[in-house]
């Protein structure tokens, strides 16, 4: 048995190892690209999904557009392009939820995280593309949550990506490749790389008719309005 034999049988025991902390994905990936001159994009033709070890399941419909929209331009520059490596099925799913935004944005970068584990990413890999996503990925918010009603009214979508020094960020992915964080840790540390979080604010929409569903919102229209009327 040679040394270089026995090196490869060890890093495919490691590999499987990895692979086998996470969930499992269903279905394959088949897609068809999409005439866009401007950003390069494709469709799913058969539906696609990944489970978390702990049950959730993540699903990525047939007909689900796929632009790498959740990927900040350091994502591409420090780690690579999506779809085009070994996090192709994570890329995917966590694009999917992304463009979906039904569940938090922080969730879905944990499952981000979790997938390339169960796809065979090793983990210092894996914890360097979550850093990325931690300080600079897509944030949104949840229809139906608080801030979607008390903050905004009905304006869609809630999307926005934070401001960060490009520096930081780069000192960050190179200090998770050398110490091997917690994601806690790597939570904390993406925090400090951030220089402004929004934008954050969006216009409201006029009170008349337009209500969010939140008791807040409804209350101050109802208040406006009632003050204009007084005063004419």
């Amino acid at each position: 048995m040679t040394k270089r034999w026995l090196v490869a049988a060890a890093l495919a025991m490691v590999t499987s190892a990895h692979a086998a902390e996470g969930g499992r994905f269903e279905g394959k990936i088949a897609v068809e690209w999409l005439d866009d001159p401007f950003v390069p994009s494709m469709r799913l033709i058969e539906s696609f999904a990944y489970t978390e070890a702990a049950g959730k399941r993540w699903s990525a419909p047939r007909g689900q557009l796929l632009d790498g929209k959740g990927l900040p331009p350091l994502f591409r520059t420090l780690i690579g392009q999506p779809f085009e490596a070994g996090f192709r099925k994570s890329m995917v799913v966590y694009d999917a939820a992304v463009h979906q935004m039904a569940e938090p944005w922080d969730a879905a970068q944990r499952m981000f995280y979790e997938a390339s584990l169960a796809e065979g990413v090793f983990p210092a890999d894996a914890k360097a593309m979550y850093a990325v996503l931690a300080a600079q990925g897509s944030r949104w918010e949840v229809k139906g949550s608080h801030c979607f009603g008390s903050c905004h009214g009905s304006t869609v979508p809630l999307e926005w990506r934070p401001v960060v020094d490009e520096g930081k960020v780069s000192e960050l992915v190179a200090w998770v490749r050398a110490t091997d964080p917690t994601i806690e840790e790597i939570d904390k540390r993406a925090k400090t790389t951030v220089k402004a979080q929004g934008p954050h604010i969006f216009e409201q929409p006029p009170c008349e008719g337009m209500y969010s569903g939140s008791t807040r919102v409804r209350n101050k229209c109802i208040v406006t309005n009632a003050s204009e009327s007084s005063s004419r």
